[in-house]
């Protein structure tokens, strides 16, 4: 069979990572109905007949995928991303925005009251110290303390 060019190859790589996305994309959709979030974004209107069809679609989908990869002599790149650092790099947006809840960044919507700051602050402090629970037990932090002041490290 012929053989693509180099830029042709690259873009049928890229393809088919894009499309493997987008994939997990719908499985993700597909599995939210057993997330606990409590601020959901899609509302489960696929009946389990019908999530098991899509996803034995995705899967041959995902064979296609490889076979169209394999007619170039190609093979899907290995992950690059730790998967520690993908979620340390969310926790540390995860501590930025709640570091914006202070009263000095809300004062743009409005003089926080008076009355609602210790409210706020016991938020953010509660907020902050199950995230850097998570940035510890990522990390391991052998000398981090139960209360969540920790030894430094983290966010």
């Amino acid at each position: 069979m012929g053989q693509l060019n180099d830029s042709q190859r690259r873009r049928l790589s890229i393809t088919c990572r894009y499309i493997d996305r987008l994939l997990a994309d719908i499985e993700q959709i597909l599995d939210s109905a057993a997330s606990e979030s409590p601020f959901p974004r899609y509302i489960l209107d696929v009946e389990p007949e019908q999530a098991l069809m899509v996803e034995e679609c995705i899967r041959r989908l995902r064979v296609e995928l490889l076979r169209a990869l394999e007619w170039q002599q190609m093979a899907p790149k290995p992950p690059e991303i730790p998967a520690t650092r993908a979620v340390l790099t969310n926790l540390h947006f995860i501590d930025i925005a709640i570091e914006e809840l202070r009263p000095r960044y809300l004062k743009g919507s409005g003089a926080v009251p008076e009355d609602a700051v210790e409210g706020l602050d016991a938020v953010i402090r509660s907020l902050r110290v199950l995230a850097n629970d998570m940035v510890r037990s990522l990390l391991r932090d052998p000398d981090a303390k139960e209360d969540g002041s920790g030894s430094g490290k983290g966010l």
